[in-house]
Formats: structure tokens, sequence, C-alpha cells
């Protein structure tokens, strides 16, 4: 199982970087294993060139039990989430370019701008700015982790989860994704919201037709 998890790990940091969702050595992935023990990544290496040598198994308080190389030290974050999400079985920081530009623009993802953002996203919150790789960084995620699945880290990146890591990949994908669309958008021209008859109409077909897992924040409470 572990050895499964490591592969899963491994392939989630190639798509990472493959698609300059995070560059150099940026960035951390983390899971939880079968026996309450964390997989993650190193510190201070390429997610796009590990090995599963390279990986790392803490236990649920960040202490080092498997593995050669250091854990990240944002690994805080993650463990955050691990006390506080039980359904969450993998997390995935990164620092994906589209995202950040809108919030360096002084803008996020908390609008009601596309079909897809208001069934699988929600509003995106941006927690407050954190000193990356200290405590303070998983104190300004707190807030939000039991509300949502996906959190914009002002001014340094992102944090999605996920019952598994393709799960908070694909968190991350969708995120970047809908930013690179409103960013092109606001380059032409004013971006309209929906109104509030149709989130409602979306968010009743999200619940009751779709199905969709994960936790949003509402648009519309």
């Amino acid at each position: 199982m572990t050895e499964n998890a490591k592969q899963e790990m491994l392939r989630i940091g190639r798509k990472l970087y493959d698609r300059q969702l995070l560059v150099a050595t940026e960035g951390n992935i983390s899971c939880r294993l079968a026996d309450g023990e964390i997989l993650a990544t190193p510190s201070g290496l390429c997610k796009g060139e590990l090995s599963a040598e390279d990986l790392v198994v803490i236990d649920e308080r960040g202490n080092h039990l498997h593995g050669e190389r250091r854990v990240s030290s944002e690994i805080l974050m993650h463990l955050e989430v691990y006390r506080r999400r039980t359904d969450v079985q993998a997390v995935v920081h990164a620092h994906p370019p589209t995202c950040i530009a809108l919030m360096l623009a002084g803008k996020g993802l908390d609008k009601a701008i596309l079909a897809e953002n208001i069934l699988l996203m929600g509003k995106v919150p941006t927690a407050q700015y954190a000193r990356p790789s200290t405590p303070e960084v998983a104190e300004s995620i707190r807030p939000w982790l039991e509300q949502t699945d996906y959190i914009l880290l002002d001014r340094h990146g992102s944090l999605t989860m996920g019952e598994t890591l393709a799960e908070a990949y694909f968190r991350l994908e969708t995120m970047e994704h809908t930013a690179r669309s409103y960013i092109q958008a606001l380059q032409i021209g004013t971006v309209m919201e929906f109104e509030r008859e149709e989130i409602l109409e979306l968010m009743e077909l999200r619940e009751k037709r779709f199905r969709i897992k994960g936790r949003v924040i509402p648009f519309i409470e």
C-alpha cells in the first residue's frame, strides 16, 4: 500500500512540475497512509524529479519516521489539515501562477463567474498573508479548513485537499484553469457575475443531480 502511495505521489509531482503549477524546488505534497502515518515530499528537491527513496514518512506530530531526507518545513500546514479534517487523505500545496497573479492584483476566486466554479469550487477564500514555513501559515488557513477544500494563500500559493492525491491535484487544476479564464477576461473587459437565481439553481444541481463531493463555501448563504 505504501509503495502504491509513493508511486502516486511521484506521478502527481511530475504533473505539477510539467504543468508549471510549481517550479524548481517549490511546493509540497502529502498523503495519509492506512496506519495514520503521513507520506510527504522532502525539502529542497524538484517535485518533478523525485524518486521513491526521496520521500519521507512522519507521524501526525511531524516526527521523522522513515526516509533519509528532511521533510519540507511547510509540513506544518499539512498537519493542520489532517488534524482538523479526518476526511482529508491528501494535500497539495503549489504556486499556481495565474492564481498568484490575481492575488497580486488584489483579486481572487470569490466571484460567481462560471458555472463550473459554482458547481465545483464555490467561493475560494484567500487566507491572510503569513510568512512561508512558519507556524503562522497553519494559523492562517485554520478559519477555512472545515468549510472548503480550496484555499488561496495570499502572496504565496494555494492549498487543495482531497480523499486522494489525484482529487487534491485536480482541484488545484480546476482552480488554476478558472483563474486563467478570469484573468484573460479581465484583459478584455468587465466580468459579470451570475444572478442570484441562477447561482441557487446551480447549487441545487450540484447537490441533487451531480452529487458532487467536497466542501465548498456557497456564494449565497
